[in-house]
């Protein structure tokens, strides 16, 4: 795993990040659209080695660089990107109605310019139109496995691929 746009403490506990190649770390200025070109540089950097590389994004963050999709499927870059899709710049939007609520405001507007809903964003076509292997949205946990399971072959088979996971907007 090379990298979470999303914060997440929870790769820590379960991989050990003992060489510089399993983890590429954060941007350090808490950068928007960083993740998908610094994890797609680290799945070049791997693909030599033939290390599976995985790297999760929130749909957010994607949202800044998507055309570094093309850059991998042109250069047949092998690399795992599992989205977070909460349909929404979350942090802005929770920071949003934390603000509205200190300020005794109503929080009906929001969602504007922080929620990526109407119409809601399939990852998984954007990637296909891309050039790379596309998989969900997958809402149901149930078709989470098989959807990982068809992603990580690709992987395997030398092409890039994306799953698409809607999660709680939280």
């Amino acid at each position: 795993m090379v990298g979470t746009s999303i914060r997440l403490s929870w790769p820590h506990r379960l991989w050990n990040f003992d060489k510089p190649y399993r983890w590429n770390g954060v941007s350090g200025g808490a950068g928007v659209g960083y993740n998908l070109p610094a994890s797609l540089g680290a799945a070049l950097a791997n693909k030599q080695h033939g290390r599976l590389t995985v790297s999760f994004g929130g749909d957010g963050d994607f949202m800044f660089a998507p055309g570094t999709l093309w850059t991998a499927a042109h250069h047949h870059i092998p690399m795992l990107y599992i989205v977070q899709n909460n349909r929404a710049y979350h942090q802005e939007y929770m920071y949003l109605t934390a603000m509205a609520a200190r300020r005794s405001r109503g929080i009906e507007n929001a969602h504007i310019g922080t929620t990526l809903t109407d119409p809601n964003i399939d990852f998984a076509t954007v990637a296909r139109g891309f050039g790379v292997h596309g998989e969900g949205p997958v809402t149901n946990p149930n078709d989470l496995a098989p959807a990982l399971k068809r992603a990580i072959a690709a992987v395997k088979s030398g092409q890039p691929a994306l799953v698409d996971v809607v999660t709680d907007p939280r």
